[in-house]
């Protein structure tokens, strides 16, 4: 699959930005920079060196180069990085002449992480780990993946390991000398701490349960009454022209929805029909009901009230319909208001509802930068990040897992038959099953599913 003899390049930055880094691993790493790279390296010593890169024969440019000798780099091997500032044709120009010139391989996804793994510097669940911190979509799942990439999960099952391979030498021990009146575990003993293993193992897929309903997108919903402004504020939020903006009412029938980023994470915010005292036939009740459905299983709502108008009774009413306790009330259409009537029109609906409106306006994106902020810290507030006690969890994960559980539920249920040398052929399936986590033999895990686990990550990770 990964030949550990050849010497792998790719770009390791992402596309459009003004720095390019380009990634070099493998035994021949030294010598290619000493080619390409002047000052010549004159001392392994030196980790940073300022200078110039040959692009190809004819150009060369600016360029910083890091090195990360063996074997206390991230591959295990020695590893180079190049970082210039270039554009993408002068990247993808060195990059052709590392290949073709120097007869280097271009590096499959992840094989730099892949690499680390194969070369023992990190674990499978931690080379799994790097690809959950690149995908992650907010804080949450951050700290999830980060408390992966440093071994919790490894930690956990180390201690599991251990204790299910003691409860197996008794028990083997036992078999061992079953001609004899030596008991090495006495079988409620074993029973006992075999749940207690047991008990661990389901709290660990517990937590990764929990904390999949905290590391989802939450959604936050935009309500209030028809012609508020909803369907502008989606679009200027997101940036695009997501929902159909008309002066007409009722304009929005169905949940229009886009993924909003913040500073701290990612939402899913949405726009539904406007909220009606008394719909009138069966589209409009249908529209409340896709509205109310999706308000009611949104992490936070913000209520929208016209401040041009001049009766809010039917907002006060539409506000009674949203039964969530975390609420943003914004002011809507600013713009349309003189700046010496905004005040007073916002200290009267601030009295009428009895809370604080934020005044905004979609049109000229006043306001709108602090709705953004009190979004985000709502969001954080909801789901406080030390509450996040567990650890990602990928599917292999849960899977050995599941499947150490269900063996030994096997491993008790043939002890309490007296059927001790089946109990420890199904603990030592179990045993294998918590190993395949951290660091899978060769024998047990197949190259391909290596592969499978190495492939989402993205060239140059």
């Amino acid at each position: 699959m990964y030949n550990l003899n050849d010497t792998i390049v790719a770009v390791s930055s992402p596309a459009g930005g003004a720095r390019s880094i380009v990634r070099i691993t493998g035994p021949a790493t030294i010598e290619i920079c000493e080619k390409i790279f002047s000052p010549t390296i004159s001392s392994l010593d030196s980790w940073l060196i300022n200078g110039c890169i040959a692009i190809d024969n004819e150009m060369e440019i600016d360029a910083v180069l890091y090195l990360f000798l063996t074997p206390h780099s991230y591959t295990g091997d020695d590893v180079a990085e190049i970082h210039l500032y270039a554009g993408a044709v002068v990247t993808e120009t060195l990059m052709d002449n590392l290949l073709t010139t120097y007869k280097i391989r271009m590096a499959g996804p992840g094989e730099f992480t892949a690499r680390a793994y194969l070369n023992g510097k990190i674990d499978l669940a931690q080379a799994e780990a790097v690809n959950e911190i690149i995908i992650s979509s907010n804080i949450f799942q951050l700290a999830a993946a980060q408390k992966l990439l440093e071994g919790r999960l490894g930690q956990v099952t180390e201690m599991l390991h251990s204790a299910i391979l003691d409860c197996l030498s008794l028990l083997e021990a036992g078999l061992d000398f079953s001609d004899q009146t030596i008991e090495f575990l006495a079988t409620d003993t074993a029973i006992e701490k075999l749940m207690s293993i047991k008990e661990q193992l389901e709290r660990l897929l517990l937590e990764n349960k929990r904390l999949a309903s905290v590391i989802d997108l939450p959604a936050v919903g935009i309500a209030g009454t028809t012609n508020t402004g909803k369907s502008s504020l989606l679009n200027r939020l997101l940036g695009t022209e997501r929902s159909i903006v008309s002066h007409e009412r009722k304009t929005t029938r169905d949940v229009l929805a886009g993924e909003l980023t913040l500073r701290h994470c990612r939402c899913v915010l949405f726009d539904c029909a406007g909220l009606l005292t008394q719909p009138e036939g069966v589209l409009d009740q249908l529209a409340q009901q896709a509205a109310f459905e999706a308000l009611r299983n949104s992490t936070l709502v913000v209520f929208c009230a016209d401040i041009s108008k001049e009766d809010w009774a039917e907002d006060v009413t539409a506000l009674r319909f949203i039964e969530m306790e975390s609420i943003v009330p914004i002011a809507t259409k600013c713009d349309l208001v003189l700046q010496d009537d905004l005040v007073d029109k916002l200290r009267k609906l601030n009295e009428l509802f009895g809370v604080e409106f934020l005044p905004t306006s979609a049109k000229t994106g006043a306001g709108l930068e602090s709705l953004r902020n009190t979004i985000d810290k709502k969001l954080i507030e909801s789901h406080e990040v030390s509450q996040v006690s567990g650890v990602a969890l990928t599917a292999r994960h849960r899977q050995a897992v599941t499947e150490a559980i269900e063996n030994m539920d096997s491993v008790v249920k043939e002890l309490k038959a007296g059927n001790d040398e089946v109990a420890a052929m199904m603990l030592r399936a179990a045993y294998q099953c918590i190993g395949n986590i951290e660091r899978p033999g060769f024998s047990a895990v197949d190259e391909q599913i290596l592969q499978n686990i190495f492939s989402r990550f993205c060239i140059g990770k």
